[in-house]
């Protein structure tokens, strides 16, 4: 029997942006993403096209859609543009972003567990700046 926690989730995310707020939930959510990526690991990478294959393997073993990365070298920063990622309805700003933060959490220590990763580099994001298309999101990781 298949159990579908969408409801479940959906009122609990609800709630805990009620209570705690938009900044508490990006921060407790990245770190929940760091947490998966412990469990949904990658191997070493030697090359940017090899790190975005592995990226999509493990996304889609997820669920999560899928990602394409591209270097800014004028900024010294790694681009993704994300498409695919699950909503929770509405939920978010702006709306079905709500595991926005996870997904950022979970490419950030993705990025930090590989060889040579340049100490001190996070990932950012603008909630209000699409990326090229309606249901894109884009990532910059740098320091």
């Amino acid at each position: 029997m298949a159990i579908d926690f969408t409801l479940l989730l959906t009122e609990l995310a609800r709630e805990f942006d009620q209570q705690a707020g938009a900044d508490a939930r990006n921060s407790f959510l990245q770190k929940v993403g760091h947490r998966i990526a412990c469990r949904v690991t990658l191997p070493p990478c030697e090359t940017l096209l090899n790190l975005e294959l592995e990226m999509n393997v493990q996304l889609a073993t997820l669920g999560w859609g899928q990602t394409h990365l591209s270097l800014e070298e004028t900024q010294a920063r790694l681009r993704l543009t994300h498409n695919g990622l699950p909503s929770l309805g509405s939920i978010g700003t702006p709306s079905g972003s709500w595991l926005t933060a996870c997904l950022a959490g979970l490419y950030e220590q993705w990025l930090m567990d590989q060889p040579n990763a340049a100490q001190g580099c996070r990932i950012t994001w603008d909630a209000q700046t699409p990326a090229s298309s309606i249901g894109s999101l884009l990532f910059e990781y740098g320091q």
